[in-house]
């Protein structure tokens, strides 16, 4: 259900951020934005790299959407916010594979244009954004942003430390352990196992915070 602009004063920017982030994470729970993380992450620094990205694309659309997006009609809503993230990846593919690094751009370059399309920013940006204030849109966003990069980066890690011995392409390991791990179909087992161990968290935080849980010093 949408939430308008005067409904959703009632929540703090702490806890949109907090729900957005963990206790409905936009990977594990909503299951927005898999492409990049199935296909491309396979090292960490491409997760850094893409998580980088969807902040510099997502942060500024859904604050320009909560400003004016309610005052625009859907037809001419889309196309905006689609257009300013695609024009925001492109600018940084190009600093990427110009200025910093065009073996990780050459890497990427297929899934930068392909994020202001992506479920998680039509679903943020011209979902929620849209419909909330600015502060409200930020909390949201920022949330959607660490909880995005917070899955994107586990899972990268993991795959490049078993797949290629390696973290951050330093050499840890004399020989990769499972070289398999650089596989989507590992990617997809690993997302299996941390929706798995949200939904854990999530079912005790809700223990604990309807008082089943108790802490015990003795």
């Amino acid at each position: 259900m949408r939430e308008s602009k005067t409904n959703g004063r009632a929540r703090g920017w702490w806890q949109i951020f907090f729900d957005t982030f963990l206790v409905r994470n936009i990977v594990l729970v909503k299951l927005l934005g898999l492409c990049p993380i199935v296909v491309a992450a396979v090292n960490l620094k491409a997760g850094v790299t893409l998580t980088v990205c969807v902040a510099l694309a997502l942060l500024p659309t859904a604050f320009l959407m909560s400003l004016v997006g309610e005052k625009l009609k859907p037809v001419i809503r889309v196309p905006l916010y689609t257009l300013i993230a695609l024009g925001i990846l492109l600018g940084a593919g190009y600093v990427l594979g110009t200025y910093i690094d065009a073996e990780l751009y050459a890497s990427l370059y297929l899934f930068l244009p392909l994020l202001a399309v992506n479920s998680l920013m039509t679903y943020r940006v011209g979902g929620f954004a849209v419909v909330s204030r600015p502060s409200e849109a930020m909390a949201d966003a920022l949330g959607s942003v660490f909880g995005f990069g917070a899955v994107i980066c586990t899972v990268a890690a993991v795959r490049e430390l078993l797949a290629f011995g390696a973290l951050w392409e330093f050499t840890l390991l004399p020989a990769p352990p499972l070289e398999a791990a650089a596989s989507p179909f590992f990617a997809f087992l690993m997302l299996g196992f941390l929706a798995a161990l949200m939904q854990f968290i999530r079912e005790m935080l809700r223990r604990f915070m309807a008082g089943e849980v108790s802490v015990s010093y003795e």
